[in-house]
């Protein structure tokens, strides 16, 4: 089996061979056991600088997941399956082979599917894409009863984390931290600091302020909303590892939303020993396990949320103990290995599905022999 995936990275990802020696120094979470696993080629964007130059040019006037999805659909003779990792990709990729009644066997890695941008689309495209998997639970309701996808077609396997890489490092804890962009309601967090003597960094590149992105630690402290113990910046995955040892436990605010958005560092946080403070949303119901490895609270509730930071920051023992069932919760549920394994085995039976209808196609259309009679 030979499958390709077309991925969008987290964060921008680098060269194979610096990529390679990144994880065996233990700098970089593991992402080439995913590739390695399934015998996968992987499209993402960085790669669209290597290809030919005519096909270089064209795709420079497209949009990088337009650009993805186009040259997967050209490469997809020479693979058994294309696995699309997000919605985005899953929508483009499907359309094309829809336009082209194309039937090259299709997986798709989907996480919001109520998202109205993506919810219209699919609706009318899985009938393109041969199986599906999610790991959000209100979300895979939500495709079965709203878009009509058949139950058998969706899969939900909890989402993972490396937790080699993610895992308890014993330092003194003098700080709190939050991290991520993705819905995050930092204007509440902001709120619920100030006035605590307790030091936070946002691990975010920029934090969202009464609608507004401001792009530094500079741009929030002039228009003096940031709180002094609050510091904002990019760190690296090393560097990200870092802060949460040094964390007593991590903030993940969130504005109302139906999907699992935050889960990525929620679970970052408990493979490490954590506990996690998250807002409790509609979408956010399949990782955390409320006062036993975090404590949710109320959407735009500061004071709920300084309560929250002020127990589990005077109370280190609490925290430390949630932080340990938070650990053994990910070794049982959310190791990295499991979400490949449990992807490979469904991506080798769509696979072995199509193979079996395509001999029992070519069996039925096969032309019959005729015999010729010269007199």
């Amino acid at each position: 089996m030979k499958p390709l995936t077309l991925m969008a990275p987290l964060m921008e990802r680098p060269e194979l061979a610096e990529l390679r020696r990144m994880e065996t120094a233990d700098e970089h979470p593991r992402t080439l056991l995913y590739e390695e696993t399934l015998n996968s080629d992987v499209l993402y964007a960085n790669m669209l600088k290597t290809l030919p130059s005519v096909r270089r040019r064209l795709y420079k006037f497209l949009h990088n997941d337009l650009a993805i999805a186009l040259e997967g659909f050209l490469r997809r003779r020479t693979y058994d399956v294309v696995i699309s990792w997000g919605p985005r990709y899953a929508i483009l990729y499907a359309s094309l082979l829809k336009i082209t009644k194309s039937q090259t066997p299709h997986v798709g890695l989907i996480y919001w599917f109520s998202k109205p941008n993506i919810a219209k689309p699919l609706r009318m495209l899985h009938s393109h894409i041969d199986w599906i998997v999610t790991w959000n639970s209100v979300q895979r309701d939500y495709a079965v009863n709203e878009l009509g996808i058949p139950a058998s077609k969706i899969k939900l396997i909890p989402h993972f984390v490396d937790q080699q890489f993610w895992r308890p490092i014993h330092v003194e804890t003098n700080t709190i931290c939050a991290a991520g962009q993705e819905m995050r309601d930092y204007d509440t967090l902001f709120q619920a600091m100030r006035g605590l003597d307790i030091n936070c960094h946002i691990a975010a590149g920029k934090v969202r302020v009464i609608g507004k992105l401001f792009a530094t630690h500079k741009d929030n402290s002039e228009i003096g909303y940031l709180p002094p113990t609050i510091t904002v910046g990019k760190l690296s995955y090393s560097g990200l590892r870092a802060l949460f040892a040094r964390s007593r436990f991590v903030v993940v605010p969130l504005l109302p939303t139906d999907t699992d958005n935050g889960v990525t560092v929620i679970l970052e946080a408990m493979a490490m020993g954590k506990a996690v403070i998250c807002t409790r949303t509609k979408g956010q119901v399949d990782v955390i396990q409320e006062n036993k490895t975090g404590i949710f609270v109320p959407p735009g509730d500061p004071k709920a949320l300084r309560d929250a930071i002020e127990y589990l920051w005077n109370n280190p023992e609490i925290a430390e103990k949630m932080g340990r069932e938070a650990r053994k919760h990910v070794e049982a549920h959310h190791t990295l290995e499991g979400f490949i394994y449990s992807v490979k085995e469904g991506v080798e039976q769509v696979v072995a599905r199509a193979r079996k209808e395509k001999r029992v196609t070519f069996r039925f259309i096969a032309p019959e022999k005729y015999t010729y009679d010269a007199h």
